[in-house]
C-alpha cells in the first residue's frame, strides 16, 4: 500500500508532480501580487495623506521654506534652551523639566527620521 502511494506521488503518470508544482508557483504568485498591493496600497495612502493635510505631516519645529510646490524644504529650528536652575528646592522640578525636554526632543527625532 505505501508502496503504490509513493509511486503514485512520484510517477509522472498521474501527473501528481506537475500538479504539486504548478499549486506551488499559484500561491508564490498570490503571495506576490499580495506584498506588492500591499506595498503599493500604503504608498498610495502615504500619498493622498500628505496632499490633504500638509501642515499635519510637518513634524513641530520645521517651518516649509518657499522651495517649490512639490515639496518644500524643511528647516529646523533649534530646540529651546533650558530654564535657569531653581535654588535647592527646585531639584525635583529641574529633573521633571529635564526629562520633558528629553522625551519632546527624542519625540521630534523620531518623526524627522521617521
Amino acid at each position: 500500500m505505501m508502496e503504490t502511494i509513493i509511486h503514485n506521488f512520484f510517477s509522472t503518470e498521474a501527473g501528481v508532480v506537475w500538479l504539486v508544482l504548478k499549486w506551488i508557483l499559484v500561491v508564490a504568485a498570490a503571495g506576490f501580487i499580495g506584498q506588492f498591493g500591499k506595498a503599493f496600497a500604503t504608498y498610495l495612502m502615504r500619498r493622498t495623506r500628505e496632499r490633504k493635510e500638509p501642515e499635519a505631516q510637518r513634524p513641530p519645529g520645521t517651518t516649509p521654506e518657499a522651495a517649490g510646490p512639490e515639496r518644500p524644504a524643511l528647516q529646523e529650528k533649534p530646540f529651546p534652551a533650558q530654564p535657569a536652575k531653581e535654588p535647592a528646592g527646585g531639584l525635583k522640578d529641574d529633573k521633571k523639566q529635564k526629562k520633558a525636554l528629553a522625551k519632546q526632543q527624542k519625540k521630534l527625532l523620531k518623526k524627522l527620521f521617521k
